[in-house]
């Protein structure tokens, strides 16, 4: 899913897409060094939700665990209609006539992820896996050819001078989607053979985020460059590309690949956004009827009826208003990306306040990250924030600040009148 935002980032960053991309991979590789301490000792299937809740404060596991469904939750709502877009496309550009399916795919896409996420995280991660890979050889593919067809060169891309700092940070907060997401390794601890690996899986697929993003915004752009058109106006960037080589077939090969990324990331989102809601309802933070597991798989059941009605009722009503996937792709990444800022920040203090109370040896190193990560996630929210946005990412923008400070109020008056509440975050006996 993250593929489709890179036309959105360049919309700000122009030229310079792919140092957003850069700066944020090197961003994050420090917050993922940050994470990996917490994995490692508090390992749970509530992910953040627990880590900071143990290492922060129950506030901050509260406001974490509410962040990460609403967050995760926006890229579960939207990647069926995405899948369901790119798959209708597809089926457009080969039969002309057909009826407009998109609604269709979207629903097929929300049962098989559906169905593959209640029997279990091994079967579902494995399908998930090898449909990701087939995306991603597609879309290395487009871009090899581009850049055969095109060339290599683009000095447009190296004239730093030309560089706009706001807009740099503005591009900075959607590139940060191409990330986000890599802690939720740490949701499957409990289920995974080699749980002692999950820190390393994180800062490695941090690193192969990065190299995938740089060079496909680097070739995009210049791609586009070349046809003398500006990149953020591109809808379907890769169809665009692949039109003007004259390769139709590519076009197609583009929506297959961007449909099996959209449909990776709904098997994903699912597994994820279960396991919180499972670990936050065994620590009496939710219902309890969301802990309840499947009797044969020992799935999360409960957690994914509900998330697969919301995503129905989305579906639903997405064909009632005949909205545009894309706009709300835009809306849904702008509040996940706000998520990731808060989660992230929240992550590197907790390391830091952790490691400093165990007198470990990494605390020096664990200072000097916080020190150059805060600052740089700083950065990202307020290329977001300054100057406000209008309209409906400006709308984004106030939901998720009232979505925090609902979140914080009820944690502050558990704190001061129902402790028991808190104390139940953190107790290592489950309900």
């Amino acid at each position: 899913m993250p593929a489709v935002t890179i036309a959105l980032v360049a919309a700000h960053g122009g030229a310079f897409t792919w140092l957003a991309y850069a700066l944020v991979g090197m961003v994050m590789w420090l917050v993922a060094i940050q994470l990996g301490i917490l994995a490692r000792h508090f390992p749970s299937p509530g992910s953040l939700f627990f880590y900071l809740a143990q290492a922060l404060h129950p506030v901050a596991g509260l406001v974490a665990g509410i962040t990460m469904i609403f967050g995760y939750g926006g890229a579960l709502l939207g990647a069926p209609l995405l899948c369901g877009l790119f798959a209708n496309t597809a089926l457009h550009a080969i039969w002309p006539t057909a009826p407009n399916l998109l609604d269709l795919f979207a629903l097929a896409t929300l049962a098989i992820a559906f169905s593959l996420a209640r029997r279990g995280v091994e079967i579902s991660a494995r399908w998930g896996l090898w449909v990701e890979w087939f995306s991603l050889a597609g879309i290395l593919l487009i871009a090899i050819l581009t850049l055969r067809h095109f060339g290599i060169s683009d000095p447009q891309q190296w004239h730093f001078s030309h560089l706009h700092t706001p807009s740099l940070l503005s591009a900075l907060v959607l590139s940060l989607l191409a990330y986000g997401g890599f802690e939720t390794a740490g949701n499957l601890a409990a289920e995974a053979e080699h749980p002692r690996a999950i820190p390393g899986i994180m800062r490695w697929a941090v690193i192969l985020v990065a190299i995938f993003f740089v060079f496909l915004a680097y070739t995009e752009t210049l791609a586009f460059h070349a046809l003398g058109q500006p990149l953020g106006n591109a809808s379907t960037p890769l169809n665009a590309i692949a039109t003007a080589m004259g390769e139709s077939w590519l076009g197609v090969l583009v929506d297959l690949a961007m449909a099996s990324a959209a449909f990776s990331a709904s098997i994903a989102t699912f597994n994820s956004i279960s396991r919180i809601l499972l670990s936050m309802a065994e620590h009496r933070v939710l219902p309890q009827m969301l802990a309840q597991r499947h009797p044969a798989y020992g799935t999360p059941i409960r957690a994914l009826q509900v998330l697969a009605i919301l995503v129905l009722a989305s579906i639903l009503l997405f064909w009632l208003t005949h909205s545009s996937v894309l706009d709300l792709i835009d809306i849904f990444g702008t509040f996940t990306a706000l998520g990731f800022v808060l989660l992230y920040a929240l992550s590197n203090l907790a390391a830091l306040r952790y490691l400093f109370r165990s007198g470990a040896g990494l605390r020096w190193i664990s200072l000097l990250i916080t020190l150059i990560s805060l600052p740089l996630l700083g950065a990202v929210f307020y290329g977001t924030v300054v100057p406000f946005p209008g309209g409906s990412i400006g709308a984004t923008v106030i939901v998720f600040l009232l979505m925090l400070a609902a979140t914080s109020s009820v944690g502050l008056y558990w704190a001061r009148f129902q402790p028991e509440r808190l104390q139940a975050i953190v107790s290592k006996q489950l309900s």
